[in-house]
């Protein structure tokens, strides 16, 4: 690009998300830029804590290209970390805080952080994963909400320590451009062993433009973070883009329905990144009703397919949940359906954003599909896709042709041009030879009045090659039979769709970021048809 005579290359201009918290900091600093339980910091408070932590990480060695990993939940420490690891040039690696110690160790084997910021909520995690070795570690030791759980190694640092450090030496955030890594995000390896999917600040950046086209998101708006933070979608839906663009952050530690809602009038938040299953424990909650919920104007609702029933009863209230769809190598949207469309294209995941592609693969053959209605595997290809897995060129290998990621959902176009989402191609059901899609059986199951909540999986049979299974959570009360369970799906699915075997539980398995847990829940059939309790399963023949 050539401007006044003067050469430019667009990809090495300074998009770092730091430099404009900086500039808000010397431009506007009483304006508020994070909220963490009821705490309030002006962007110049936020700015002073980052160069702090960002002069600790920088006197501690971590330099260009250095990994930061983070071991903790949503909080100001959180946010702290990543910021302050850009500052000075290095990647963020959060990791899921569910994880066990063997779990975070084959991470940070995969990761090599140089250094490691730890809550106080996950000391004792910490220490049995690091043992006496002497490892440069962080430890929160000063968030009330989240006190250390035992006493802090002499050889590691604590962050209440750090006031008072001499700053000069990063007073302004270093540039980053576009092909600079910003995070590396392992995915949620429900299907193996987790991947490290490396994400530029370019990615960010893209993925920004395509929600800023296409989002109602205002200058001075107010979001929330309620899902969990090191996932792609809560981070770089609102998040990152709101410290970006001088508003206001409002950060949950947990996800408590009555809070959110609470929350939402009273600082009056316009947008938020939900899953499925909190929208659900919303709506079940004894606030729902009455809570104001007006200022919510862009609600992007992504990770699993919205049940419609659950899109409905939200539109009563008068909000419009909108669809979106992508993964965390897409950082994370492909596709959005704008408000004005979700009734009439009730349970579409949109068109592509703006900067984006997405095209229908045979999973088979390799080939384009162009048919409208016919299912293929949704491959994506745009600046805000990643450039692939850490250290595992077979995996980017793999999973990348010609630029084009293969996304792994399946999928169909309608005449519009609007996607719909059908399956996870691992999840497929091929029972007598046809094809049975598990979140087709599942949207219906959320129609019946008396089930909480439901998934579908297939069981190994001897007649049909697979049979379907539904494990579902019904309602206090409530007797659900299998024979019930056939009479409701039989009213909109095809004979060889309906469930065969139906368990009953408590709880439905969901991984951290409120997907169902297909590998824990698979086990868990499997288990429960191989033993003593099978006689307690419901089965008959369809």
């Amino acid at each position: 690009m050539i401007v006044n005579g003067v050469e430019h290359n667009a990809s090495q201009f300074n998009i770092s998300p730091c430099t404009q918290v900086n500039k808000h900091a010397e431009y506007q600093p009483e304006l508020i830029a994070m909220i963490y339980e009821d705490r309030k910091y002006t962007f110049k408070e936020f700015a002073d804590k980052v160069r702090t932590w960002a002069a600790h990480l920088d006197d501690a060695g971590v330099e260009q290209g250095d990994r930061v990993a983070y071991i903790g939940m949503n909080s100001e420490s959180f946010v702290f970390a990543m910021f302050a690891s850009w500052w000075i040039g290095a990647t963020f690696m959060p990791f899921n805080f569910r994880l066990s110690a063997p779990e975070v160790s084959q991470l940070l084997m995969q990761g090599t952080p140089h250094s490691v910021v730890v809550e106080g909520s996950h000391l004792e995690l910490a220490q049995s994963v690091f043992g006496i070795e002497r490892h440069h570690v962080l430890v929160v030791d000063d968030d009330p909400i989240a006190p250390p759980t035992g006493d802090v190694p002499i050889y590691w640092s604590k962050s209440s320590s750090l006031q008072g450090i001499d700053t000069s030496g990063v007073y302004k955030p270093q540039a980053r451009v576009m092909s600079d890594l910003a995070l590396l995000l392992f995915t949620s390896g429900t299907t193996g062993l987790p991947k490290g999917v490396q994400l530029t600040f370019g990615n960010l950046w893209w993925n920004s433009t395509n929600v800023d086209t296409m989002v109602d998101t205002r200058p001075g708006d107010v979001t929330l973070a309620a899902a969990p933070l090191f996932h792609v979608g809560a981070l770089n839906s609102f998040v990152i883009r709101s410290f970006y663009r001088g508003n206001t952050v409002v950060i949950h530690r947990n996800f408590d329905p009555g809070k959110v809602m609470e929350d939402v009038e009273r600082y009056q938040i316009a947008s938020s990144f939900l899953v499925p299953a909190q929208l659900q424990a919303m709506y079940n909650h004894e606030k729902f009703a009455e809570a104001d919920l007006s200022s919510m104007r862009a609600i992007i609702c992504a990770g699993a397919p919205v049940p419609p029933v659950l899109i409905r009863e939200y539109m009563e209230k008068g909000l419009v949940v909108q669809q979106a769809w992508g993964l965390t190598e897409t950082s994370p949207f492909a596709t959005y359906l704008p408000p004005r469309m979700t009734e009439e294209k009730l349970g579409s995941c949109g068109f592509p954003m703006p900067y984006t592609q997405v095209k229908l693969v045979d999973p088979d053959t390799g080939e384009s599909i162009e048919e409208v209605g016919r299912t293929g595997e949704m491959w994506v290809k745009g600046p805000n896709v990643a450039t692939g897995y850490w250290n595992n060129p077979e995996a980017t290998q793999k999973a990348y042709t010609a630029g084009w990621f293969h996304s792994g959902d399946l999928g169909y176009v309608d005449e519009d041009g609007y996607y719909f989402i059908v399956d996870r191609l691992k999840d497929m059901i091929i029972s007598g030879g046809e094809n049975v899609y598990p979140a087709e059986v599942e949207r219906v199951l959320a129609e019946h009045e008396d089930i909480l909540g439901s998934a579908v999986v297939g069981s190994p049979d001897e007649k049909w090659g697979e049979s379907v299974v539904a494990v579902v959570h019904p309602r206090d009360g409530v007797n659900v039979t299998l024979e019930s369970i056939q009479t409701h799906c039989g009213k909109h699915l095809a004979r060889y769709k309906l469930p065969r075997k139906v368990i009953v539980v408590d709880e439905i398995p969901r991984n951290s970021a409120g997907k169902l847990d297909k590998l824990k829940i698979r086990t868990m059939v499997r288990e429960i048809l191989s033993s003593e309790l099978a006689d307690e399963v419901q089965g008959t023949k369809v």
